[in-house]
């Protein structure tokens, strides 16, 4: 993960993402989710489109993936996080899928497709809870609140 973190780091910086020196959060992100993109990647720039909005404050959703995006799931998928507390990947997961597959009876896909891209911008991220954990309670309720409108 260090070797491949450090490789993939100049791609950040030429893209504007990051600029060196990482701060110790910066580093911290970067360290959590290098090994949800380690098997993704198949060239070293697609981390740049795979982690930026990791480093950003407002997420831009992509104008194709708005069109998937359904405020009602967006809606009760806020109402199922807003109570959660313990911000981990199995905590997100479990209070989304009660909520989206169990109570709606929407397919995992459906369900978490319109939460992806209000957290990330983007139809297709590294794994949706294990990002949310890493961008941390406000930052993913406050992307979710923005989606939603």
């Amino acid at each position: 993960a260090e070797d491949l973190a450090s490789r993939v780091i100049p791609f950040l910086v030429r893209a504007e993402v990051l600029a060196e020196p990482l701060s110790d959060d910066q580093r911290r992100v970067l360290m959590a989710a290098i090994p949800l993109i380690q098997e993704r990647l198949e060239t070293l720039a697609q981390a740049v489109g795979m982690l930026s909005f990791l480093f950003t404050g407002e997420v831009q959703i992509d104008p194709e993936a708005r069109e998937a995006m359904d405020l009602a799931v967006v809606a009760a998928a806020l109402a199922a996080l807003e109570p959660v507390l313990a911000w981990t990947a199995a905590e997100v997961e479990a209070a989304l899928r009660a909520a989206l597959v169990d109570s709606l009876g929407l397919k995992p896909k459906v369900a978490f497709t319109p939460v992806r891209i209000g957290v990330t911008g983007r139809r297709v991220s590294p794994p949706l809870f294990e990002s949310m954990e890493i961008l941390g309670r406000e930052v993913s309720l406050a992307r979710l609140r923005a989606a939603a409108g």
